[in-house]
């Protein structure tokens, strides 16, 4: 950049010095297929392709700086070089001139360096050229890698990579020294004849329209701005910790207790705390339910933690259903449901009526095939129990403590 030419620029036009912060400061708006791609680059900045600006005219916004074919002041035809930044890429997609067919296209180029830090410019003009190839429509395009924009391995990661590009975080980003080249030959045939980029404007009318131009510059800059990358970020892994067991249990009615503690029973494995329920037909058709209590040791719910509910229901031909819904972060990794007639031989979760194991962590579960409701002789009741292995979902590196077994 020649420096001169800047300083003339700021002091000479004060409106147009603002105008330049100004638009450096350009709204940030942008959908980038790298940043949407992969949420865990969420908030890390990454160069903007709304923000292509032209630091040899005031830092004028132009995604898609012009070209000409023929003398400058007397132009064959016009057209533009667009650019775009796909993957880690920047593309430069070559427009067709009206009335002819190009022929070859190529882009010379050279970083410039950061360009909110004049002390990091090189000299120019550049010289590495990126040969383009020719597309549909007779539209030329070439890419040059952000690796060899900086200089650094084509192995080097992406977090690195959008370091580089982006030197100011969400700022100013790189600048670059650039040459747009190449041949057109008239539709109906003739010479080639050469075509290149427009020169510095100088002087624009009221409709922004180009009237002069330094025409000793034999390259154009180009700079751009960085925006942070606005995906939502991946959700944190959660890790599976076993948080003990459940037993359901029915809220006394009207001061009359509806469970019962299972160490009240002589059968095996009876003696611990949990609890039975013993409802007749006809109340599991209205429905019962109750909340799921995880470590509520010697029967005390003072102590316990409430994860979910419990529902019973049954339909008209005596099936029962029990349902199973707990609250985050709980969820589900056994369930055991016991419908039998009194005395309890067993209280073993395992040797149940049913049994469901390896739950995938639901929140929810009901038995697929509904149970029989007992038919209980000799004055004996029907008991259910309604049991779970509960674990919790945390997002910590180690596993709580298990409240109860």
């Amino acid at each position: 950049m020649k420096l001169t030419q800047i300083t003339t620029f700021a002091a000479g036009c004060g409106l147009a010095a603002a105008s330049a912060i100004d638009i450096r400061s350009l709204h940030k708006r942008w959908t980038y297929d790298v940043c949407l791609n992969d949420c865990s680059l969420a908030g890390i900045p990454m160069p903007d392709k709304n923000t292509f600006q032209l630091p040899l005219e005031g830092f004028r916004s132009e995604q898609c700086p012009p070209t000409f074919v023929g003398p400058q002041d007397a132009p064959l035809a016009t057209s533009t070089v667009c650019l775009d930044f796909v993957g880690t890429y920047l593309y430069f997609n070559f427009s067709t001139f009206p009335g002819y067919t190009i022929t070859s296209a190529a882009v010379t180029w050279e970083l410039m360096g950061n360009i909110a830090n004049a002390g990091s410019w090189s000299d120019p003009p550049p010289t590495t050229t990126v040969a383009c190839t020719a597309g549909s429509g007779g539209v030329y395009s070439c890419r040059l890698a952000f690796t060899d924009i900086l200089g650094v391995p084509s192995t080097t990661s992406i977090v690195d990579t959008m370091a580089g590009m982006c030197p100011n975080t969400d700022r100013e980003g790189l600048g670059l020294y650039l040459v747009f080249s190449g041949l057109v030959e008239p539709i109906g045939g003739g010479a080639a004849i050469p075509f290149q980029q427009q020169f510095p404007c100088t002087s624009r009318d009221s409709d922004g329209s180009c009237t002069a131009w330094d025409t000793t510059y034999p390259y154009t800059e180009i700079s751009y701005r960085c925006t942070n990358c606005n995906v939502s970020p991946a959700p944190p892994s959660l890790k599976t910790c076993g948080f003990g067991t459940a037993f359901g249990y029915e809220n006394p009615v009207g001061g009359v207790a509806k469970s019962t503690t299972l160490n009240t029973q002589s059968g095996t494995g009876c003696n611990r705390w949990g609890w039975y329920e013993t409802p007749t037909l006809s109340e599991l058709q209205g429905g019962i339910s109750g909340p799921l209590y995880v470590g509520a040791g010697g029967n005390d719910i003072t102590k316990a933690v409430d994860v979910g509910i419990w529902v019973a229901t049954a339909n008209s031909l005596g099936r029962v259903t029990v349902t199973y819904l707990l609250n985050p972060p709980y969820a589900l990794g056994e369930v055991h449901v016991d419908l039998v007639c009194l005395p309890l031989a067993k209280c073993a979760p395992g040797q149940y009526t049913y049994n469901a194991g390896a739950i995938p962590n639901l929140p929810t579960w009901s038995n697929p095939t509904p149970l029989a409701y007992p038919t209980c002789t000799g004055g004996s009741k029907a008991a259910l129990i309604v049991h779970a292995a509960v674990n919790i979902l945390t997002v910590t590196a180690t596993c709580p403590p298990p409240t109860a077994v």
